[in-house]
């Protein structure tokens, strides 16, 4: 059960992944330049509420190793990430290699 949820969740998250290049690319097709959009972009227009919060959970002065590395994740282009994230859940979904030359009795 938790393979299937795990499967549904990567092909989703796929899905997005590649809606946000087709939205990346119809973009970059109308400026005549590459635009990428960024994950914290994305995540400012999607959620500004909740990433306010997340900024002022880590309190004014974080970690440096953590700052540098959330500004790196928020850094990275959406369709990258995405599909990141869904390859990952896809990968945590799949049957387990058979054990072969063992007996199963």
């Amino acid at each position: 059960m938790i393979r299937f949820i795990l499967q549904l969740a990567g092909l989703f998250i796929l899905a997005g992944a590649v809606a946000a290049l087709a939205i990346d690319a119809s973009h970059s097709f109308a400026a005549g330049r590459l635009i990428v959009t960024q994950l914290g972009e994305t995540a400012a227009a999607l959620a500004p509420a909740k990433l306010a919060a997340l900024r002022a959970a880590f309190g004014a002065q974080p970690h440096p190793l953590l700052d540098h590395g959330i500004a790196l994740l928020g850094r990275a282009p959406t369709f990258l990430a995405f599909a990141a994230l869904g390859a990952l859940a896809l990968w945590l979904a799949r049957k387990p290699a058979p054990t072969i030359g063992y007996s199963s009795r």
